[in-house]
């Protein structure tokens, strides 16, 4: 039994270490606005990671927002991008958005985006 218990714990503690992708909010206001609706991710057929983030406008205002990317390797080394640099992107009001990025190179595995709204 401790056995198990042993291996149970390892398990969970390395899979702690395993860096993950993920959409965050900057600003927490903007999940009043925003709504992620899916997140597709595929490796095309050149060998690089390409992801796509769908989301909805829930206002009834037209928006601008702004997003970026960052990617790491499969070690958790960053790996330098231009879509590291914030871009700015306008939603319709009631309207579905789509944000397509292609990872720098062929070694780029875990991405972060990052969701904020604009200071205009």
């Amino acid at each position: 039994m401790k056995i198990v218990i042993l291996i149970f714990s390892i398990l969970f503690l390395l899979s702690g270490c395993v860096n993950k992708s993920y959409v965050k909010f900057v600003d927490n206001n903007i999940e009043n606005y925003i709504e992620i609706k899916k997140i597709n991710e595929r490796v095309r057929e050149d060998g690089f990671k390409e992801i796509e983030v769908v989301g909805e406008n829930t206002t009834k205002y037209y928006k601008l927002f702004r997003y970026r990317v960052t990617w790491e390797d499969k070690d958790g080394f960053a790996i330098p991008s231009l879509s590291s640099n914030w871009r700015e992107f306008p939603v319709q009001k009631n309207a579905q958005f789509r944000i397509n990025v292609i990872a720098p190179n062929k070694k780029a595995v875990v991405y972060q985006l990052y969701l904020d709204k604009t200071d205009r």
